[in-house]
């Protein structure tokens, strides 16, 4: 890929677009800086202007580069990663979504590459708790019933999806840095910050110095 971006001078388009563009938003944004750098150096009329909008067809094609040069060193990282464990990112949502969310999530994982596949699956829960003090602004009318069961309905869909992504988040890394598979416990209560609301690390089911200096709260479900 980056022979087909580092190309002549004159031919600067010739870049796989249809690829580039299915690598996520960070590299779609630099495509197509580069690529609106370039329709201004084609549209460039005196010497002075062309060779100011050549240098920056070059700076936004470098940072093209080392955008697709990070995603194929995080493609081969995954790629390794791959050999020792992988965490199922299916996770079905509930059939209702009330104030205590649960998400299930598989994966498997082994110590070497020639050891078998260890299978395992955690459920985690959270336990939404509405603080309503901190809504700063009311509706002029009342809402109707239906309308404020869907918008609390919308709120713990939204609360679900953050709470997902951070436990995928928080199991890859805990297997990235070498983490025991057998001390995932079964079952896990999501640890909450001082306004009850989750965060980077209310996923993180192992025991640490902040942890032990903490109030003492048991992340498993009784």
């Amino acid at each position: 890929m980056d022979k087909q971006i580092d190309v002549a001078e004159e031919n600067l388009d010739g870049l796989p677009r249809e690829v580039l563009l299915k690598a996520g938003d960070y590299i779609a944004t630099q495509l197509r800086s580069f690529q609106d750098a370039l329709s201004r150096y084609k549209q460039a009329k005196s010497a002075q202007n062309r060779e100011n909008k050549f240098s920056e067809v070059h700076r936004y094609r470098h940072r093209l580069l080392f955008a697709v040069r990070q995603m194929k060193d995080r493609v081969e990282t995954e790629e390794k990663q791959r050999l020792l464990f992988y965490v199922d990112d299916n996770v079905y949502p509930p059939f209702r979504f009330t104030n205590d969310l649960t998400a299930t999530v598989s994966y498997r994982w082994r110590e070497k590459v020639e050891d078998d596949w260890i299978l395992g699956q955690t459920t985690f829960r959270h336990r939404v708790v509405r603080d309503h003090s901190y809504v700063l602004t009311k509706p002029k009318r009342k809402l109707s019933a239906a309308m404020q069961a869907q918008l609390n309905e919308d709120a713990l869909v939204s609360t679900w999806e953050g709470m997902v992504s951070t436990i995928l988040c928080t199991l890859r890394d805990y297997f990235a840095e070498g983490g025991d598979g057998n001390a995932i416990p079964e079952n896990f209560l999501l640890k909450v910050d001082r306004s009850g609301g989750l965060n980077n690390f209310s996923a993180r089911f192992w025991d640490d110095e902040h942890d032990k200096k903490g109030k003492g709260q048991s992340g498993e479900v009784q």
